[in-house]
């Protein structure tokens, strides 16, 4: 008798359980990681830049810089002339960007275009970007770019902080942040594309006196 209670009682608890729904997950309620965006502080030299994209396209916007990569800096070997050594050519010298204490700067220019006969800059298809430290007389790439990207203009955040800005054939910028004194390099590339009809690269030459047409 005992058994057949017990065995009654084990099957109404066997069939409670199966008509119970299960459970629903959980759901998630983690946040997803917010992407990195490049906001400039006191950097007045980025605004020549930036203020002749904008007179471009008005919706241009530093908010629209994301951050695609936080990579170590790749030093190479570079053979361009620096400053006061045989074989520079002063052609170049008012476009290096020299650091505040005068003892580095970037050269951006020479690899990348020479002067026509006529006084006009004609562009070679690769841009080479070096780092030159000019006490020790040493002379690194720390970038390198084919046709389709080029960086228009650099400028110094102090002696180790140093900015390169950019822009590429599908008219999308890019900035890129060296920390030479951490050895770490981010790339900010902008989520749409820019309209405009010259490039910054043209006016920024122009301004010193070489023409581009």
């Amino acid at each position: 008798m005992r058994n057949s209670i017990f065995l009654l009682l084990l099957l109404l608890f066997s069939c409670d359980q199966k008509m119970k729904p299960k459970s629903e997950p959980k759901p998630n309620h983690a946040k997803t990681a917010t992407p990195q965006r490049f906001y400039p502080k006191n950097e007045v030299q980025i605004q020549p830049w930036f203020t002749y994209y904008k007179s471009q396209d008005s919706t241009f916007k530093f908010e629209n810089f994301k951050l695609e990569e936080n990579t170590p800096i790749s030093y190479q070997k570079s053979t361009i002339f620096i400053l006061n050594e045989k074989g520079f050519n002063e052609t170049y010298k008012p476009f290096l960007v020299f650091n505040k204490s005068k003892d580095k700067y970037i050269d951006f220019d020479s690899y990348h275009w020479f002067l026509e006969k006529d006084g006009s800059a004609s562009f070679e298809a690769d841009q080479q970007i070096v780092l030159v430290d000019w006490k020790k007389k040493k002379a690194q790439q720390i970038a390198f770019f084919g046709p389709s990207f080029w960086i228009e203009e650099a400028f110094w955040k102090d002696d180790s902080e140093v900015f390169l800005l950019g822009n590429s054939y599908e008219k999308v910028p890019f900035i890129i942040e060296f920390n030479l004194a951490k050895n770490w390099k981010k790339y900010y590339k902008y989520s749409d594309t820019l309209k405009f009809e010259t490039s910054y690269t043209n006016e920024r030459l122009r301004s010193k006196g070489i023409k581009t047409d």
